[in-house]
C-alpha cells in the first residue's frame, strides 16, 4: 500500500484553522461525511469558512461528499487524475483526496488524519531554479499541495504546481499544446493588469533546460511575516461545487465577495474592473474561482489579487464565463451599465473604471500569436472597444 493508499481507511479528519485544531470531518455508516465544529473551539473560534458559521451543529453531506468549501480545495482536471491514481479511489471519495493534499491547500485552513498535527508539507520542487528542471516530467507527478486548477478551457488548462525557493512560495504554471503560448499570453495580460491599480498576482516568465517557458507566480496568501493568509474563492463564499463555477451571474459574485469585505465600495469597484478588463481582453474564463477574496494580517478582509487571466479568445472562446446582465456574447455597452447599477455601483465611477480598463487593455503586448488567430483576436477585440463610444 503506497503512502496515499491508507488515506482511504481513514475515518475521521481534524480541520485546523490557522494553526487551531477546529473541526473535524468523519465518515458515516450510509457513505457520507459529517462536519461538526470541536466543542473547545467554540468559545472565541472563528468560522473556517463564511459558509460554515460556529455552532454546536453537525452538517451531514451525503455519498462521500464533503462541504463545498472543502471541495473547493480540490485539484481538478489532470492533477486529480494523477491524485486519484496515487489514493487508488475515485472522484466521490472527496475525503480520502481532501486528506492527500491537505496540508498545504489555499488560505489558511489545513486537513489531516484525526489526531495528527500539520507539518508543512515539502514542496513539489525544492533547492532547484527552474533552469535546472524538466517542467515536462512534472506533469505526472502526485502533487501533495491543494492548489486548485486545471479545467478544459484556457486558463484552468494549465498545470499548476508548487515551487518553493528561497524567495518565497510560488506556484509554477505549466504549458498545454493544446493551448499555444498560453504561458506568455497570461504573463501577458497579468503585466497589463497592474494599470488597473488593484491588486494583481506577481508573476515572471522562466525557462527550464529545455527552453520549455513557464509562468512562476508567488502565492498571495502566504506571506513571510504573517505566514498563511485565509482566502477563499468565490464559488467557496457562494456554498457552490467547482463543477458549478460557470453557473453564477456575474453580479451574484460581486455581491457575495464584496459583502464580506470591509470596503465593499471599494470592492464593487475592483471587481467592475476586473469583469470589463476580462471583456475587453477576451478573458472568457472569469468564473467563480478565479475570482476570491483575501485576509490581511490585520484581520480585515479584501478582493484577492487579480490571477488566471489569459485571453481565452485566440483559442476560438469568445462568451465570458459568467453573465453580464444576462448575456455572455454579444455585450453592448447598455449592458454594462445595467451591470454596474446592479452592483450598485454609480456611473460616474463605473465610467472611471471603464476609462482605467480600456487603457490597460490597449497596454497588452508581445502576445506571440501571428496569422488568422491573431487576426481574429485583434478583430473582435476592436469591436469591443469601439463599443465603448456607444457610453
Amino acid at each position: 500500500m503506497s503512502d496515499l493508499q491508507h488515506l482511504r481507511h481513514v475515518t475521521a479528519a481534524d480541520v485546523v484553522k490557522a494553526g487551531r485544531r477546529a473541526a473535524r470531518l468523519t465518515r458515516t455508516p450510509d457513505g457520507g461525511i459529517d462536519f461538526g465544529y470541536h466543542p473547545d473551539y467554540l468559545q472565541g473560534g472563528e468560522p473556517i469558512a463564511f459558509t460554515l458559521p460556529t455552532g454546536p451543529q453537525i452538517l451531514h453531506n451525503p455519498a462521500g461528499a464533503v462541504p463545498a468549501f472543502f471541495a473547493g480545495l480540490l485539484p481538478e482536471g489532470r492533477r486529480l487524475t494523477v491524485l486519484q491514481r496515487a489514493v487508488k479511489t475515485s472522484a466521490d471519495d472527496e475525503l480520502s483526496l481532501l486528506l492527500a493534499v491537505g496540508t498545504d491547500a489555499p488560505g489558511d485552513v489545513q486537513v489531516v488524519p484525526a489526531g495528527q498535527r500539520p507539518a508543512d508539507t515539502p514542496a513539489l520542487i525544492q533547492g532547484a531554479t527552474p533552469a535546472e528542471l524538466e517542467f515536462g516530467k512534472l506533469l505526472d507527478s502526485v502533487d501533495p499541495h491543494a492548489i486548485p486548477g486545471v479545467q478544459p478551457k484556457a486558463s484552468a488548462s494549465m498545470i499548476s504546481l508548487p515551487l518553493t525557493t528561497h524567495h518565497g512560495s510560488f506556484i509554477l504554471k505549466l504549458p498545454q499544446p493544446e493551448y499555444p503560448h498560453l504561458i506568455e499570453n497570461e504573463c501577458a495580460h497579468l503585466r497589463a493588469a497592474h494599470d488597473l491599480r488593484i491588486p494583481v498576482a506577481r508573476a515572471e516568465l522562466v525557462t527550464d533546460r529545455t527552453g520549455t517557458t513557464g509562468l512562476l507566480v508567488r502565492r498571495f496568501d502566504r506571506t513571510a511575516e504573517s505566514g498563511r493568509l485565509a482566502f477563499e474563492d468565490a464559488g467557496q463564499v457562494l456554498g457552490l461545487p467547482p463543477a458549478s463555477k460557470y453557473l453564477p451571474e456575474s453580479a451574484a459574485v460581486v455581491r457575495a465577495l464584496s459583502g464580506v469585505t470591509a470596503a465593499p465600495a471599494v470592492a464593487v469597484r475592483n471587481l467592475y474592473l476586473q469583469f470589463f478588463f476580462a471583456w475587453l481582453t477576451g478573458n472568457g474564463d472569469l468564473h467563480a474561482k478565479n475570482v476570491g477574496v483575501l485576509r490581511a494580517a490585520d484581520g480585515s478582509w479584501a478582493v484577492a489579487p487579480i490571477y488566471d487571466i489569459p485571453s481565452t479568445l485566440i483559442y476560438d472562446d469568445d462568451a465570458m464565463a459568467l453573465p453580464i446582465a444576462g448575456r455572455t456574447r454579444n455585450l453592448l455597452a447598455r449592458d454594462w451599465i445595467a451591470f454596474a447599477a446592479d452592483i450598485g455601483l454609480a456611473e460616474r465611477a463605473a465610467a472611471s473604471a471603464r476609462t482605467i480598463a480600456r487603457r490597460a487593455a490597449e497596454a497588452v503586448d508581445h502576445l506571440p500569436f501571428t496569422g488568422s488567430p491573431l487576426r481574429r483576436l485583434e478583430r473582435e477585440l476592436r469591436a469591443r472597444r469601439s463599443e465603448l463610444d456607444r457610453f
